[in-house]
């Protein structure tokens, strides 16, 4: 099947809301065998009745579902509004979401189409003939679950740009700036927390697209990169389970996977954020949206136990190299394209506007988020003892800058270089110089997305490694067959995963690292200065 092309659906259904029975299923296609109950509430998170439209995306067995939500106008005995979804099943055999987003623009479409009368369904019929499934897939929710160790769809992979290729409108990946500016440093911890394979959920609010997106990236950003399959055991979950939306309907499924693999997903039901069991950590995502700035609200990271998990110091440093560079990349391509404009006839009205669409959902890579604006309190402020170590060195090296913070720099920089063609990604186009256009849009989304994905693997990448390497080494240095009950890892070893050696979650990230992918355990060393043998710091 061709990348670009929608795949083959195994249910289409029809959910309205009925005063005395809530929400029913009024129309329904499916396979035989596939059972849809529960499939209405899914389709309709809380809240959604305050938005004109949405698009959820959901897990179904073995199936990811897609629902576009569509308000109409009633009258009084329907409190003045109507609400409809329609929604489709795609197998999960095509893919962490089944590419089901290929789907959206015509489940929007057929929404408004029947949200003004419940009972034409000649147009939905016409869409399951066309894209119904022949056969009900074999296997359940288990095979998809194990089938994350080894096999990899095709939307797992790194979202690499063809030439003269563009994605869906609707590719969640195109909201990966969007979430950038969202979480800003907090990318970093919540990415780690990701990487060992925690169950995350995002406690938001409507419109529910938007955590679904970000649910769909963050497995993608801390999934296994292929270059790492030879150094891990066969056995290694290569990436995070998303679950996308959840709902108290949910809460057995969440529970009975409490001693299992980890997962993300996203809820507008608040008392999943008060069931404390379900999850490893809960993402209280701001209401009000991306503000810059003092007044800006930042998404709340806590653990299960209620601490509060912020960024560290690196991370604050890496994010801010990683907007810089992003900034230059975006400057860069629109001082082409100004260049271009002047070049053209002051009056000329060929140049199409900016498509809306377009900058909403990807956020734009903006600037207002400058260098420290608003940030500091995300980050942990420097532990005493980092700040006694400065102090130190600075004394004994007379002022100068420590060597290690520069190769610290520098590592971080590497992570930036050499990205996959970034320049062609990122080119403008030829057709419309000047006012940016929507295929520019996209493709300026689309190339943040693919610069992103690289990035957050390198960084996996180089985490493993080291890992892998700290292991090799302790394995040849004992006989054959005998293994440390202990591996020794270094400060050193710490900073070479682009680590904060001072931060003791950074330190217990190792050690958890360790064990969920090597399963051993690990001794992290201590950083500091001892003089005559006495440790001062």
């Amino acid at each position: 099947m061709d990348a670009d092309e929608p795949p083959q659906i195994a249910a289409l259904f029809l959910v309205v809301f009925d005063q005395k029975v809530g929400y029913t299923i009024a129309w329904k296609r499916s396979l035989p065998g596939l059972d849809l109950d529960g499939v209405e509430y899914k389709s309709l998170p809380s809240g959604l009745h305050a938005v004109p439209n949405d698009l959820v995306y959901f897990i179904h067995d073995a199936h990811a579902g897609v629902s576009a939500f569509v308000k109409g106008d009633a009258d009084a005995s329907a409190r003045n509004a109507s609400f409809v979804a329609v929604g489709a099943l795609v197998p999960l055999s095509n893919g962490r979401m089944g590419r089901a987003w290929l789907h959206a623009q015509d489940l929007r479409r057929l929404g408004e189409q029947v949200v003004t009368n419940f009972s034409d369904t000649a147009e939905l019929e016409k869409f399951w003939e066309k894209h119904g499934l022949d056969k009900l897939e074999t296997g359940r929710r288990e095979s998809i679950q194990n089938g994350s160790k080894r096999k990899r769809a095709y939307s797992d992979a790194t979202l690499a740009v063809r030439a003269g290729s563009t994605i869906s409108h609707d590719h969640p990946a195109l909201a990966m700036s969007k979430l950038l500016d969202l979480f800003g440093p907090l990318m970093f911890p919540l990415y780690r927390a990701a990487l060992l394979r925690r169950r995350i959920l995002l406690l938001g609010s409507i419109p529910v697209q938007n955590n679904c997106d970000f649910v769909y990236i963050l497995s993608v950003l801390s999934s296994i990169p292929h270059a790492l399959d030879e150094r891990l055991p066969a056995d290694t979950e290569l990436r995070i389970q998303p679950l996308f939306s959840v709902g108290i309907h949910d809460i057995p499924a969440l529970s009975a996977q409490k001693d299992k693999s980890g997962w993300v997903a996203c809820t507008t039901d608040d008392i999943l954020g008060e069931k404390h069991e379900l999850y490893d950590f809960c993402v209280e995502m701001p209401k009000s949206g991306v503000q810059s700035g003092a007044q800006r609200q930042w998404p709340k990271i806590r653990s299960a136990d209620g601490k509060v998990i912020k960024a560290t110091q690196r991370d604050l440093r890496r994010y801010r190299q990683l907007r810089r560079e992003l900034g230059r990349l975006r400057h860069s391509r629109e001082r082409y394209r100004d260049e271009a404009a002047a070049a053209m006839d002051d009056d000329s009205d060929e140049a199409p506007l900016i498509s809306g669409n377009i900058a909403a959902k990807t956020g734009g890579a903006s600037d207002r988020h400058r260098d420290g604006e608003g940030d500091s309190g995300v980050v942990e402020p420097l532990s005493w003892k980092a700040m006694a170590y400065n102090g130190f060195m600075w004394w004994a090296s007379a002022g100068e800058q420590m060597e290690w913070e520069q190769g610290e720099e520098f590592a971080d920089y590497e992570l930036l270089s050499s990205l996959p063609d970034i320049a062609d990604m990122m080119a403008p186009s030829p057709t419309w110089p000047g006012a940016m256009s929507c295929s520019d849009s996209l493709l300026e989304a689309q190339g943040t997305a693919t610069i992103l994905t690289a990035y957050f693997h390198r960084f996996t990448t180089l985490i493993v490694r080291t890992l892998a390497d700290i292991v090799e080494h302790a394995d040849d240095a004992t006989e054959q067959g005998v293994y440390e009950e202990a591996i020794a890892v270094t400060a050193e070893d710490v900073r070479q995963m682009g680590l904060q050696t001072w931060n003791e979650g950074d330190k217990q990230f190792v050690v958890d690292a360790m064990q969920l992918y090597f399963g051993r355990e690990s001794l992290v060393g201590e950083s500091g200065v001892r003089i005559c043998g006495a440790r001062v710091c």
